[in-house]
This record gives structure tokens, sequence and C-alpha cells, in this order.
């Protein structure tokens, strides 16, 4: 069982946190102030500490700076809760080693997930740190690799028979309550359209989507749409996915090797105008999470039938991709929910709010990059 010491000078929000987080099955250590926090960090040698900034005696930023000194404490994760007043000691607390912050007001739902995502960090390091769970471990991924390889060529089979993907059996769920949309789009693209030909452009294009298709779907998307330079995949849980992980991390993985599969595309873009000095092919790639539906179109214009995803989390997810930064580089860009999906199989990079122009509230965001 999962032991959680809680700092929190407001009474009402301490009794609302410890309540959440013991329906959750987890044991709770609460107290109103740093001091007493660091006391009992030390005793009990906590898995997670959750702590308020802005505390009498003690901050919660003392706390962390002594968590992180500590021997035997240095690695315990660790979450700010902050208001909005706060923000701006939120990049000094990351940058002292806190792993997560939460909003206040904050949901409950929110703080199960980001206290959720640093036990099974905490458990991943501890797989990693036994050379028998690695050997293990080793074994069984290239076991699913062969399986992974088989299910394949199953299921493009099946999908170009089904002329994916629009139609098909497995591909008519009208809705789901949880998925994560990967949107993804090629970085220098306006500047090739002013170089190449409506030809060599498009044999590009025709490329870049054959390389998407192929790799989301390797990883079990359940819908692909194609946008102009880009694309939107949909990844949910469900009979169809090609193994149990879950869908935030097939996501994750999706886009980690589109990366890999569309730099591939460099050589062929000197050769569609040599000496011209085109930029190299990149790409940038956004997560985002929440409810999906999808909305069946039966053969416009006497085409196939396709299922597009819609909905605010689609919207989110492309707009996110659109918009974010990336400076000096591109890279993968994902929100909060997403982030503490993947805890453990990424690096974050930067962590920032980015205002978008559709939504009233900035989004919580991440840079992240594959882990070494």
């Amino acid at each position: 069982m999962t032991l959680i010491v809680v700092a929190e000078d407001d009474p009402g929000t301490l009794k609302l946190l410890t309540v959440v987080l013991e329906k959750k099955g987890h044991d709770v250590v609460a107290v109103s102030d740093g001091a007493s926090a660091w006391e009992n960090v030390q005793q009990l040698r906590p898995d997670v500490i959750v702590s308020d900034i802005d505390m009498p005696g003690l901050s919660g930023l003392e706390l962390l700076e002594r968590v992180r000194a500590h021997p035997a404490c240095a690695l315990t994760p660790f979450i700010f809760l902050t208001s909005l007043q706060e923000r701006r000691d939120m990049r000094h607390g990351m940058s002292l080693g806190a792993d997560d912050y939460i909003a206040k007001p904050f949901r409950a739902r929110e703080l199960a997930e980001a206290v959720m995502a640093q036990v099974n960090k905490n458990n991943m390091r501890a797989q990693s740190q036994d050379m028998h769970v690695q050997s293990a471990l080793s074994g069984a991924l290239q076991a699913q690799a062969r399986e992974l390889s088989d299910m394949y060529e199953e299921r493009m089979a099946r999908a170009l028979n089904e002329q994916w993907p629009g139609g098909g059996a497995a591909r008519q769920a009208n809705h789901h309550e949880q998925a994560t949309v990967l949107s993804a789009g090629l970085v220098n693209h306006a500047l090739w359209t002013n170089t190449l030909s409506a030809q060599d452009m498009a044999q590009l294009l025709k490329r870049f989507y054959d390389s998407c298709g192929d790799t989301v779907f390797l990883f079990g998307a359940h819908s692909l749409q194609f946008l102009g330079d880009g694309v939107v995949a949909v990844f949910a849980d469900g009979t169809d996915a090609p193994t149990t992980s879950p869908h935030g991390l097939r996501a994750a993985k999706a886009a980690l090797a589109l990366r890999k599969a569309v730099s591939g595309l460099n050589s062929f873009v000197q050769t569609l105008a040599p000496g011209h000095g085109l930029e190299s092919v990149d790409l940038s790639v956004a997560l985002h999470g929440g409810p999906v539906a999808m909305m069946r179109l039966d053969g416009l214009l006497g085409g196939a039938a396709q299922s597009v995803p819609v909905g605010e989390t689609v919207m989110d997810a492309v707009a996110l991709q659109k918009h974010a930064q990336y400076p000096g580089r591109t890279g993968i860009t994902v929100s909060a929910p997403v982030l503490r999906s993947i805890t453990g199989a990424v690096h974050p990079v930067r962590r920032y709010l980015l205002a978008l122009p559709h939504r009233v509230d900035p989004m919580d965001v991440c840079l992240v990059e594959p882990l070494p």
C-alpha cells in the first residue's frame, strides 16, 4: 500500500486531500506545516509527498530542498499544490526537482492521476534496478516484437480489405470515454511549397502519409485522418488494440516512432530539388487526452465510409501541435493528463502554460524527449 505525506495549512483542503487519497486505497499522513512534514518524511520514508507551497514556518519550496538533499529521500516523488498567485514560484520549484504540480482548486480525479503517475514511476525505477527483471523484460520485449510483427501483418491485411480508416466492425465505435489524440505536422511545409512543383509536393506528402499510416497502425491507432500537411490519430483501449498497453503509452511510442520515420524522408527531399538548400524534414507532434466522439460519414461523393474523430479533445490536440513552443528545435509536446499517464517513459524537458486561440484558459503542457 502506498504511503503519502500530505502538507497543507488550510484545514478544508487538507481534509479533502486526505479523503480523496484514502478512497483510492493510499495510506495518508496529513500535516498542516512544513516542519511536521519534514519530520514524517525522515521517519516514515513515504512513497509520495504532496505539499502546498506557502505554509507557516518551513515552506513547500524549503521542504523540497531538504528532501532532495537527503540521501535516503532524494528520489521521493514530490507534487506541489499551487494557487494562481503562486504560479511564478513553480519554475523555481521545478528547477529544485519537483515532479509535478496541481493547480488549486483541483479535481479529485486530477489529484489521483498525478499521485498514481508518481507511484508508477517509482515502480518502474525499482524494476530497472533489478537485473533479473531486466533480463526477463528483454526476453518479453523480443517475444512482443515478434507478436507485434505477426499482428501487424494481420491487421494491415484486414485494414486494406475494409478500406481503412473507414468501415469495419472494429472501427464503428461512436464514442471513447477516454482516448489519446496524436496530432502531427510537417514543420517546413510552407517553405517547400514555394520551391517544389505541385507534382513533387504530392510525392512528398504521399511518402509522408505512407510513413505515418504504417507507424500509427502498428501501435494500434483506432483511426487516422490526413489534414493537409498533417495527420490526426486516435488511440483508445479496446479489443482491437495490438497489446494491453494503455492508449497514452502507445500514442507516445507512436509519436517517437513517427519522428524517426519522417527523418528518413530527408534524402528524398534533397533529390526533388538538388542545390536549393531545402530545410530538413522534421515533425512537430502533440498528444492530448480526453473524450473523443467518432462521427461516421457514409460514402461522401460515392467514396468509402469514414469515421472522423470530433470534439474538444481533437481540437485541443491540433491547436497544441500548431502553437506549441519548440525553441531551437522540434519535438513532442504533451498535455498534463497525457504526461501523467506516461510518466517514467519519457524525459520532461520544459513545462509551461500555453495560450490557445480557441480556449479561455491556457493549457498545461510539457515538451518531452525519449529516455536515453
